[in-house]
């Protein structure tokens, strides 16, 4: 394991040795969350809809779930409906979380799923999308003056979007120095119909155990 591998392991027990609740933001990284660059234009309408989870972040409220997807819809001037739905791939039952979305700034959300959660402070923001076939996600939160979390999502409009489009996506990252290292595909394969009458079986996987802890997290911190 090289020294920047080390780096990492050695703040992620830092942080938990200090109680920083490593729950919802996963990734840890050196120093305060650096500048990005979110979109200058944001049309909402247009972003509505149906995204795919094509790649993401290690994210610890996605263990072992599979067929991945948002699904946002227009409430008001301001606000939008979230529904983050999901496979089991433990029991085969589907699952989903229900929240809300504050517009904060032209392509900054601010996205809660529980009544105790602030909807004041933007933590998704849109580093780029074409509404039509992908969209690049990006949060981070300062928890210490020494160390931030990151989480970052690219979304597709299509569960097997072309390598193009991920290709276009992905160059997003490079632009904003967001390292792809970290990055976890989601399974999309043998899901259900999203929208349709009829339905694909879920389906099982040849993994007996989550590969974000078995494969996808050691790969990722070895690349580090």
């Amino acid at each position: 394991m090289n020294h920047r591998s080390s780096s990492h392991l050695a703040l992620l027990f830092l942080l938990a040795a200090n109680g920083v609740y490593l729950g919802n933001a996963q990734v840890p990284f050196p120093g305060k969350c650096p500048d990005v660059k979110v979109m200058d234009t944001f049309d909402a309408e247009a972003y509505m809809g149906v995204w795919y989870e094509y790649t993401k972040y290690p994210f610890a409220f996605e263990i072992g779930k599979k067929c991945i997807y948002a699904t946002y819809g227009i409430i008001d001037n301001s606000t939008v409906s979230v529904v983050n739905s999901a496979i089991n791939r433990f029991t085969g039952l589907p699952t989903n979380i229900t929240g809300k979305a504050k517009v904060i700034a032209p392509a900054q959300l601010a996205v809660a799923f529980y009544p105790s959660q602030s909807l004041t402070k933007a933590n998704y923001q849109v580093l780029g999308t074409d509404y039509e076939s992908y969209a690049v996600v990006y949060s981070c939160t300062s928890v210490t003056p020494l160390a931030n979390f990151k989480i970052v999502w690219i979304l597709t409009r299509e569960r097997q979007p072309s390598a193009e489009t991920i290709e276009t996506a992905k160059k997003i990252l490079d632009d904003n120095d967001i390292s792809q290292a970290f990055l976890i595909d989601t399974i999309q394969t043998k899901c259900p119909q999203v929208g349709g009458n009829g339905t694909d079986s879920a389906g099982e996987d040849d993994l007996d155990l989550d590969e974000f802890v078995t494969t996808a997290v050691p790969n990722a911190i070895e690349k580090a």
